[in-house]
């Protein structure tokens, strides 16, 4: 808090004028000015430097852990965050075998990026809320189970699998569809090894992560087989 410092202003005279009284008042107005023109600072002042400098970097006073860059005067605060998207089909790999959700279309990223295809990767650590859906497509005449999960830099990620059950087709022609999501908090402790990826399997080979292109009457926009969002909430302390 800004404070203006000075001595104690002389008392008033009770008898006849004091020069020295008044030489003294005229001392401590001098000290005030002096203060206002050089070393004074608004609590306004202070308080924006404060903010920015906790915007900026951790430390001692606060702030986000591992200098994540947010504060931002012209257009507010800037997280990591990022949406990632395929506009190709992920065929299943088989009935015992896991497959790797991949993405080929990073649309929006800051601070997060996609190495090897299927690997998310946070340039900061911290906690990021995470969410993904699927286009899944059964062309099998017979239900069949698909599930869906997270890993943590190649390892499962505990409770994290999620199944559902996909009808069978609706004609030889016409397939069946189901959109698949999960979310949640994904933390990253060492952004240089950590990264997320996303697995899915099915019983039926017959089941596959599907993309479509735009369509006409009314005019519709491309299908992605997966879209993927994640975005920073906290610093994990």
């Amino acid at each position: 808090m800004s404070k203006i410092f000075n001595v104690r202003l002389p008392n008033a005279t009770t008898a006849q004028y004091s020069p020295e009284q008044f030489n003294q008042l005229v001392r401590s107005v001098e000290q005030i000015v002096l203060q206002l023109n050089t070393t004074y600072g608004s609590n306004l002042d202070a308080d924006a430097a404060s903010a920015s400098s906790w915007f900026k970097a951790g430390g001692a006073a606060g702030g986000f852990s591992g200098a994540v860059p947010g504060f931002q005067y012209s257009s507010g605060i800037l997280m990591p965050h990022a949406m990632l998207m395929s506009d190709a089909d992920q065929n299943n790999a088989g009935i015992t075998s896991e497959n790797l959700v991949t993405y080929n279309l990073p649309v929006i990223t800051n601070g997060i990026i996609v190495e090897n295809n299927s690997q998310i990767k946070f340039e900061r650590p911290g906690n990021y809320f995470v969410s993904v859906s699927v286009q899944v497509t059964n062309r099998g005449n017979t239900a069949a189970e698909f599930e869906l999960w997270a890993k943590n830099t190649g390892v499962n990620y505990p409770l994290s699998a999620t199944r559902f059950d996909i009808p069978a087709r609706k004609t030889a022609t016409i397939w069946s569809h189901l959109v698949a999501s999960v979310s949640g908090i994904f933390t990253v402790s060492n952004p240089g090894t950590e990264y997320l990826e996303m697995a899915w399997w099915s019983g039926s080979t017959d089941v596959y992560l599907e993309h479509y292109g735009t369509n006409t009457s009314p005019d519709r926009p491309s299908i992605s087989s997966v879209i993927l969002t994640a975005h920073f909430v906290s610093s994990g302390r």
